[in-house]
C-alpha cells in the first residue's frame, strides 16, 4: 500500500472506532478532540521539515505489574498523545510506580538510499524504552519534560513495522522532575501523568543533515549568530548556508553572524516580530525563526536596578501559570486551547507569564512568540534526596535551556522554585552561576522565593547574608513570595533587582458551586457586594498596592494565578476555561496604572523625608490606646492629654520576631492611634510622588488633616513604602503646619506600628 493510501486508511480507522474520553471535566476544545483530529500540528517549529509522519491516533496499551516483558494481551485502545490518566486518554487509570504501561501500533516506513529515518517523541514521563519489529532501540531515555529522537532506520524495514512504547513512571518516588505531579493530590498538588504525554512522529533525512541549531541575537551590534549541529559523515566538515532576509551566509566551523537590515524590528510583546530563515547542509533543508530582543538588569537614571528591555525599563506583569488541563492534565487538548490562554492574559493586560515548574510543548513557546508573550520559565523541581538527585536536576536543567534556548519570547530562567527540591547553599549557588554562564543572553531568577542564599531574606527575624567580597554573584533577582493581604517588595539594593514572584491567589470558586469568598478570607457575612464584586475589589486593591512598590523599585509581579486548577480555586478563569471569573477591561486597566507608576519611579528625582521612620524625637508621636472619640484626626482636636514618645510601638513578641522592629514604647492593646505635626512648604508641581514607608501590624489607616489618604489592610514583616496618591495628598495638605494621624487595629499574633513620610521631585 502506498503511503497516502496507508495514511487516509489509518486515519479513517481510527476515527471509526470506538474510542471515547474517560469521565472527567472537559474544556470546550476537549470536547472536540477525536482520534482523527489529536494534535495533528507540526510539533517543531522552529526547525521544520516538509517529510515528516504524525504517529498520534488510538494505540494498543497495556498495564503489567512486575512484568518487564512485552505483554501478549492488550487492555485495549489509548488516545496518544494524552496520558493515561487523562480523560482524553480514553482510559483514565492511574498508573502505579510497580507497574509499566505498554504502547503498541504499526507505521510504514519507505526510506531511500542515503536517507535515516528518526523516531521523535515529544514527551513521555518517566522512563521510556523504544522496540521496533521486536528489537529495543538504543538506550531507555529517562526524563519526563523535554523531547527526545532515535535513529530508527537499521530497525525499521521497507513496508509495515511494529512499534512498541514502554514507560515506567516513579512520580515523587525517584530522581526524576515532577514538577506538581502528586501520588495524592492536595492542595497545590495534582494529579499524575504518566506515559506518552507528547506528539509521536517520523521524520526522513538525510545521512547528513542538521540536528539542530542556536540563534543569538545581538540588538546593540544589529546580529544574530547562529551556530549548527550538523550530524553523520555525508562530508568531512560540513558547513550551513543560512538565508535571511534574501541573504545566504555560510558558516565557519559552524558559526555564522548575519548582520540585519538597517531599521530591524525588535520582539516586544507589543509588536512580536519575527524573522524567518532558511538553512541548508547538503541535500538537507530547514527553516526556522527568530526575534531581535535584549534582556538584562541594570540601574536607571536613580541607581535602582530594574528589568530593561530592548535597552528601556520594562516592568513585567504576569501570572503564575501552571499549564495544567482538566482533560489532558499536562497535555493541552489542542493548539487553540493554548492560544486562548495566551490571548486571554494579554487582553486582561499581561505581558508575561511565569511558566511555573512545568515545560510546555513547543508549539506553545511558538505561539508565545507569534502573539507576544513574554516568558519566565521554571525548571521543574523534583523530590527525593536532593544530594542523590542533583547531577541529574543539572543535566535536565542543562536540556531544557538547549531545547527552548531559541524562543525569543523566554527572557528568564527560574531554575529554583522555593525550596522544592533545592539543595544546600554550595549546590544552589553553583547551579544558578554556572546557569548565568551557560546562557549570559537572560536574566537569572532565582531562588524564587524561600532559601535565598544569595544575599536576600533568610528567615522570618529578616536575617540577611550576603557573599563576602570576592565571591561570584548569582542571579540578577532577589524574589519574594508574598501572599499577605498587602503584598510587599525585598528593599531595593545594588545586587539584584527585587521582584515579586508569587502572590495573590484570591479564592473565586464558579460554576455551580456554592462557596463564600468572604468567609474563606477572613471577612464575616455577605455585606451589600456580590461575591464576583468582592473578589474583583480584591484583586483591585492587590494591583494598586503593587504600583506603589513598582514606583518604588519592585521589578516585576507574578499573580497567583492564570486559571483554577484541581483543589486550588484562585484562578482568574476556571479550570474548564468556560468562565472567565474578572473583567478583563478593569483588570487591563488596573494594569495600566501599575506601568505607569513603575514609569514614574523611573523618572530622575530627589527624595525629601519630611520626618523619618523610627523618628528618634522624645515627643515625635502622641499616642494613645484609649478610644479618643469623634475628630480625633482632625488637626483641630486636642491631643494634650496623650502620652508622647519616639517612633516604634510594639509588642514584646515583636521584638522577638523582628530584630529590625525597634520598639521604643510598648503597644499591647486591641488599637492605638497616633497623632503628629509636620511642616510642609514644598511646590506641589515638583512633586512627582508622596510616600509612606509603614511598618504595620495589622490594619493600618492613615489621615492627613482629618482625611482619609491611606488604607492599608493586613500587615507585612518590614518597612513597606506605600504610594499616596497625589489627588488624595494635593486635597488634604496646606502650606505651613500639618496634622498626620494613624489608627492601627490588631486582630492577631505580633503587632508593631512605625512610620516615615517623603516625597519625591522632579530633578
Amino acid at each position: 500500500m502506498k503511503r497516502a493510501a496507508f495514511m487516509a486508511a489509518a486515519l479513517a480507522a481510527a476515527t471509526a472506532g470506538a474510542w471515547q474520553p474517560a469521565p472527567g471535566m472537559k474544556t470546550p476544545w476537549g470536547e472536540k478532540v477525536t482520534p482523527g483530529n489529536a494534535w495533528r500540528e507540526y510539533p517543531r517549529p522552529q526547525m521544520v521539515r516538509r517529510n515528516w509522519t504524525n504517529l498520534n491516533g488510538l494505540w494498543q496499551y497495556a498495564i503489567t505489574k512486575d512484568a518487564p516483558a512485552c505483554p501478549e494481551k492488550w487492555d485495549g485502545e489509548i488516545l496518544v498523545p494524552f496520558v493515561v490518566e487523562s480523560p482524553l486518554s480514553g482510559v483514565g487509570r492511574l498508573l502505579a510506580p510497580e507497574e509499566t504501561l505498554w504502547y503498541k501500533r504499526t507505521f510504514d516506513a519507505a526510506t531511500k538510499n542515503g536517507e535515516r529515518l528518526l523516531l521523535h517523541i515529544e514527551q513521555a514521563d518517566f522512563r521510556a524504552m523504544v522496540y521496533v519489529n521486536g528489537r529495543e532501540v538504543g538506550v531507555p531515555h529517562e526524563g519526563g519534560q523535554m523531547p527526545f529522537s532515535y535513529d530508527i532506520t537499521d530497525f525499521a524495514k521497507n513496508g509495515m513495522n511494529e512499534l512498541v512504547v514502554s514507560v515506567w513512571d516513579p512520580t515523587q518516588e525517584f530522581i526524576g522532575s515532577s514538577g506538581k505531579q502528586a501520588a495524592k493530590p492536595s492542595g497545590c498538588f495534582y494529579t499524575r501523568s504518566s506515559g506518552i504525554g507528547g506528539t509521536v512522529w517520523l521524520e526522513t533525512v538525510p545521512a547528513t543533515h542538521i540536528a539542530g541549531y542556536r540563534v543569538t541575537p545581538d540588538v546593540d551590534a544589529g546580529t544574530v549568530r547562529f551556530e549548527f549541529d550538523v550530524a553523520g559523515g555525508g562530508f568531512s566538515r560540513p558547513e550551513v548556508d543560512v538565508t535571511v532576509e534574501g541573504r545566504t551566509v555560510s558558516t565557519k566551523d559552524g558559526v555564522a553572524v548575519v548582520k540585519m537590515q538597517p531599521g530591524f524590528k525588535l520582539w516586544s510583546p507589543e509588536a512580536p516580530a519575527l524573522y524567518d530563515f532558511t538553512a541548508k547542509c547538503g541535500a538537507d533543508s530547514v527553516s526556522g525563526y527568530f526575534g531581535m530582543r535584549k534582556t538584562e538588569v541594570k540601574k536607571d537614571a536613580n541607581g535602582v536596578l530594574r528589568i530593561f528591555f530592548n535597552n528601556k525599563p520594562r516592568f513585567l506583569l504576569g501570572t503564575l501559570d501552571q499549564g495544567w488541563w482538566p482533560d489532558g492534565f499536562l497535555t493541552p487538548p489542542s493548539d487553540e486551547a493554548m492560544a486562548f490562554d495566551i490571548a486571554m492574559l494579554k487582553k486582561m493586560g499581561y505581558d508575561m507569564m511565569r511558566k511555573h515548574i512545568k515545560v510546555e510543548p513547543r508549539r506553545y513557546y511558538y505561539l508565545c512568540d507569534k502573539m507576544g508573550v513574554i516568558v519566565m520559565q521554571d525548571m521543574p523541581s523534583g523530590s527525593g534526596n536532593r544530594q542523590q538527585r542533583y547531577g541529574f536536576y543539572r543535566r535536565e536543567l542543562k536540556e531544557m535551556i538547549d531545547h527552548l534556548y531559541n524562543s525569543p519570547s523566554i527572557v528568564s530562567w527560574i531554575p529554583y522554585n522555593e525550596s522544592w527540591g533545592q539543595p544546600g547553599e554550595f549546590l544552589t549557588h553553583a547551579t544558578l552561576v554556572w546557569t548565568q554562564r551557560y546562557d549570559p543572553s537572560r536574566i537569572i531568577d532565582g531562588p524564587s522565593g524561600w532559601n535565598d542564599y544569595e544575599g536576600g531574606l533568610v528567615n522570618r527575624r529578616g536575617v540577611s547574608k550576603h557573599k563576602p567580597a570576592g565571591v561570584e554573584e548569582a542571579a540578577d533577582l532577589v524574589d519574594r513570595h508574598d501572599y499577605a493581604r498587602t503584598p510587599g517588595m525585598f528593599e531595593v539594593n545594588d545586587r539584584r533587582a527585587s521582584f515579586l514572584g508569587e502572590f495573590g491567589g484570591v479564592g473565586c470558586r464558579v460554576a455551580g458551586h456554592l462557596w463564600n469568598p468572604k468567609k474563606a478570607w477572613g471577612y464575616g457575612g455577605t455585606g451589600g457586594d456580590t461575591d464576583w464584586t468582592f473578589v474583583q475589589k480584591k484583586f483591585i486593591t492587590l494591583m494598586e498596592r503593587v504600583a506603589d512598590l513598582a514606583e518604588n523599585g519592585l521589578a516585576g509581579s507574578v499573580y497567583t494565578q492564570t486559571t483554577d486548577v484541581e483543589n486550588e480555586i484562585n484562578g482568574l478563569i476556571t479550570y474548564d476555561r468556560k468562565v472567565v471569573k474578572f473583567d478583563a477591561a478593569a483588570l487591563a486597566a488596573v494594569h495600566a496604572k501599575v506601568r505607569a507608576a513603575a514609569e514614574r519611579g523611573t523618572v530622575p528625582h530627589d527624595t525629601v523625608a519630611i520626618f523619618p521612620r523610627l523618628d528618634p524625637n522624645p515627643k515625635a508621636w502622641a499616642w494613645t490606646t484609649t478610644e479618643p472619640g469623634y475628630g480625633w484626626a482632625e488637626p483641630s482636636f486636642s491631643d494634650a492629654g496623650w502620652a508622647r514618645a519616639p517612633g516604634g510601638f510594639g509588642s514584646a513578641t515583636m521584638k522577638n520576631d523582628h530584630r529590625h522592629a525597634k520598639c521604643a514604647t510598648e503597644w499591647n492593646t486591641s488599637a492605638i492611634w497616633l497623632r503628629r505635626h509636620f511642616a510642609f512648604n514644598a511646590d506641589m508641581a515638583k512633586i512627582l510622588s508622596v510616600k509612606v514607608e509603614m511598618f504595620h501590624d495589622e490594619d493600618a489607616e492613615v489621615y492627613l488633616n482629618g482625611k482619609l489618604v491611606l488604607s492599608a489592610p493586613g500587615y507585612n514583616t518590614n518597612w513597606t513604602s506605600f504610594r499616596i496618591p497625589l489627588d488624595k495628598f494635593a486635597a488634604a495638605v496646606k502650606k505651613g503646619d500639618n496634622v498626620l494621624a494613624v489608627k492601627v487595629t490588631q486582630k492577631i499574633g505580633g503587632q508593631y506600628i512605625d512610620l516615615g513620610l517623603s516625597v519625591d521631585t522632579a530633578k
